[in-house]
């Protein structure tokens, strides 16, 4: 008799499970039909009988950031954050945030799915729309920045801000202009890797200067430097000039702007060969680093002289990458930055933006980018991630005196376990418990 209580009691036990799990099963399903206010129905009703389940908490939030209801999506997100963070939800919150155009927390959400190995199609449209929407991003600060330009106050800029201007290769032979853009990137590059530095998007620099209509030229001298440093959040500008000298011979000067005292320091001037164009720049990254009275550990100095690539060749078509890039022309970038990588396999900057020109169209627009990642999420919605094989919707009959059910109730999100009771009883269970 009391076996057969035990057995009861498991068997109510599942059904209880059986029923919670069946309620946030109906919420996908009228999730998925676009029916949102009954899926909304669904999900709090798992939620009653399951407080911590994040699934329930993300997909609540899902189905009101499809309704268009945005602030309580987003406190059901926060939600299903705050109890175990996962890529579906950070997702979400992306799209939400972006819709309410705050984009510096679209991009944090947006990075912070990526990190967490988003399944299907979200990852190569996160990665895709990303670049687009740091370039929104950039474009909605600078114009707020010139709106108030008169209300910049200097002395509030980080003293350790500082930002690297396009050098100017305006005398160099049009073949090889384009190296002046390249040895900017670089510095930039080199400088970041400083932890006693922070330096200011380069992107940045590119948004002011269409806005000013200075992007013509591309470059800044030390006349208008203080005032494009305060405009881009930075303390000191680094400009730089590179010659020709002679057939093969390469100068290049650089130059420190502090943009509160408009003072300037200019750096020694540094000549050699063509091919040692990396030499040249290594020297003006640490003139510039001993300039700004910053000692550098060991594993710095390490990183800033190590060498993207030893080929001129492969250096010189990057640079026209980079050059064709800034003038929107993807196209020709793309072809660029594959024959950087041709030329040198291991040149890792170079793979990377032949990567990015690899994905989506460029031609695509920010607004299409993002409805493409609204509809990749939503495909998504309806993959495996909530379908893991477990007793969820599989139980045809339930019918007690055989098998054993041991263990705990369990919800783990994406990777749910098989729910199990507590207790030990003996149930029969009939059905197909492998169909998807």
């Amino acid at each position: 008799m009391r076996i057969r209580s035990y057995a009861l009691l498991a068997l109510i036990g599942l059904l209880a499970v059986g029923c919670a799990q069946s309620l946030y099963m109906q919420g996908r399903r009228h999730l998925q039909a676009g029916r949102y206010d009954p899926a909304i129905d669904a999900f709090y009703k798992e939620i009653a009988a399951n407080p911590t389940s994040i699934r329930a908490w993300r997909e609540l939030g899902v189905a009101y950031y499809e309704k268009g209801e945005l602030g309580k999506a987003e406190e059901a997100l926060k939600q299903a954050s705050s109890i175990k963070p996962d890529a579906r939800t950070h997702l979400y919150l992306g799209l939400l945030f972006e819709k309410q155009e705050d984009y510096g927390k679209a991009v944090d959400a947006y990075t912070a799915a990526l990190s967490l190995r988003p399944r299907g199609k979200t990852a190569s449209a996160t990665r895709a729309h990303l670049d687009r929407l740091i370039s929104r991003r950039i474009e909605a600060e600078v114009s707020w920045v010139l709106d108030n330009e008169s209300a910049i106050d200097a002395d509030t800029i980080p003293e350790n801000a500082i930002a690297v201007a396009n050098f100017d290769g305006s005398q160099l032979p049009p073949e090889l202009a384009p190296i002046a853009l390249g040895l900017a990137e670089f510095t930039a590059s080199d400088l970041a890797k400083v932890g006693a530095l922070t330096v200011v998007e380069r992107l940045r620099l590119d948004a002011i200067l269409q806005e000013l209509e200075l992007s013509e030229s591309g470059y800044v001298d030390r006349s208008t430097a203080p005032r494009l440093g305060r405009l881009m959040g930075s303390r000191r500008l680094v400009t730089g000039t590179v010659l020709s000298v002679g057939d093969e011979g390469l100068k290049l000067d650089g130059a420190v702007v502090n943009t509160t005292d408009s003072s300037s320091h200019l750096m020694e001037g540094l000549e050699g060969k063509l091919e040692q164009f990396f030499r040249l720049q290594k020297q003006l990254v640490f003139s510039i680093i001993d300039d700004l009275g910053i000692s550098l550990s060991a594993a710095e100095r390490d990183a800033i002289s190590e060498v993207p690539t030893e080929s001129y060749l492969a250096f010189l078509a990057y640079c026209r990458g980079l050059d064709f890039q800034r003038r929107g022309m993807p196209g020709p970038a793309a072809r660029e930055f594959g024959e950087a990588t041709r030329l040198d396999g291991n040149f890792e900057q170079a793979n990377q933006q032949k990567a990015l020109s690899a994905g989506p169209s460029r031609d695509v627009s920010y607004q299409e980018s993002f409805t493409q990642l609204e509809g990749a999420a939503g495909e998504d919605a309806a993959g495996p991630q909530d379908f893991t094989p477990g007793l969820d919707s599989r139980l045809s009959t339930v019918v007690v005196n055989s098998g054993t059910v041991p263990g705990q109730t369990t919800d783990q999100g994406a990777g749910l376990s098989p729910p199990v009771v507590e207790g030990v009883g003996t149930v029969e269970i009939r059905g197909d418990l492998d169909a998807q």
